[in-house]
């Protein structure tokens, strides 16, 4: 055990996990018989993820999150997650209840997440293809302060050798898309959401898939968006609903199911864009530095995801986009001019 300022990491062996997954199967057994359990799936392209949801009044905040791509009945699924409500002392000893997080590490991988400030817990065991959410109180305002919902169990179960979750947007016109990459605060959601207001194709604003066999494709996984409030301003016809304010109350997080007919399932990616705020009257759109973007990119993924430290996570980040071309655009204040030179940008691709 090393104690790492507020937060426990715990290495353990191979029968100690495997107890600890037996006591999670248990625990949701008991809840799972004494409420009646839905069932949901989320169809992301390519793996299909049931869920086992023990906790009915979570049925609507879930709706919200994954609308555009939650379905009520599929005929085969790839993994499942079970989610049910209970109180997460219970499962740790009284010697670990002074820290903040509890790191359950196996063969150098943290496979087990308490958070016990927001009293959540989530926990993957891929070999048995389970994955556990488990939560005292499923409201938007706790469940936001872990991001978006799921997102390190989805990263998990989409990884495979031609896909990974990365945290990046992507828009398109006419089936050509562009991947849009940043780290918070440069741009990013701004300028995606305003193509999805002016009628671009639309996949995300800030998560999604990406795959990659013969040409990449985005795929999308939320039907949410995160704004700061002085944006959300200027976007008046923004057809949203506000559900909570963000982990760090910076952003606004809305719901943008009526927009879900414009979310495309499978959007070819053509370019890398890096969105700029330089406050010039007219937009800009030029190349960029390949090694520099990549950095970037690579970088804003794997830390989101905790994976700066897996060379061979890195590794496959670059392999997606790395014979793509890389642009920077120069941000106008004025949203619209924009999005005007972003679609005639994408167009001449």
């Amino acid at each position: 055990m090393i104690l790492k300022t507020e937060t426990y990491i715990l290495n353990v062996n191979k029968n100690s996990l495997l107890k600890y997954y037996d006591f999670l199967d248990s625990r949701y057994k008991k809840t799972a018989e004494q409420n009646s359990v839905v069932t949901k799936y989320l169809d992301l392209g390519i793996k299909v993820i049931r869920l086992q949801i023990a906790y009915k009044n979570f049925l609507p905040e879930l709706e919200k999150y994954f609308s555009c791509s939650l379905k009520n009945n599929i005929d085969k699924y790839d993994e499942t997650i079970y989610i049910w409500k209970d109180n997460i002392y219970s499962y740790i000893n009284d010697q670990y209840n002074k820290s903040k997080w509890i790191e359950v590490s196996y063969d150098k991988k943290d496979l087990i997440r308490i958070d016990l400030e927001n009293k959540i817990i989530n926990a993957e065991n891929s070999e048995s293809k389970k994955y556990y959410f488990v939560a005292e109180d499923f409201s938007y305002d706790i469940l936001s302060k872990q991001g978006h919902l799921f997102v390190k169990l989805i990263s998990q179960i989409v990884r495979t050798e031609h896909s990974a979750l990365v945290h990046s947007a992507a828009v398109g016109i006419d089936n050509k898309g562009i991947l849009i990459c940043a780290k918070s605060g440069s741009g990013k959601s701004t300028l995606s959401v305003s193509c999805l207001t002016n009628g671009f194709q639309y996949v995300s604003d800030d998560y999604l898939i990406l795959n990659k066999t013969n040409n990449l494709l985005a795929l999308p996984i939320y039907s949410i968006i995160t704004l700061s409030e002085h944006i959300y301003k200027q976007m008046p016809n923004l057809k949203s609903e506000f559900m909570c304010n963000n982990y760090n109350n910076t952003k606004y997080v809305l719901n943008i199911s009526s927009y879900d007919n414009n979310i495309i399932r499978n959007l070819s990616i053509k370019a890398v864009v890096f969105p700029k705020i330089s406050n010039v009257v007219e937009p800009t759109i030029e190349r960029t530095d390949k090694n520099k973007a990549l950095t970037q990119f690579v970088y804003s993924t794997a830390t989101q995801m905790d994976k700066d430290k897996d060379p061979q996570y890195i590794k496959q980040l670059i392999s997606f986009v790395k014979d793509l071309d890389f642009y920077q655009i120069n941000l106008s204040k004025d949203l619209n001019k924009n999005v005007k030179i972003l679609k005639q940008f994408i167009k001449e691709l």
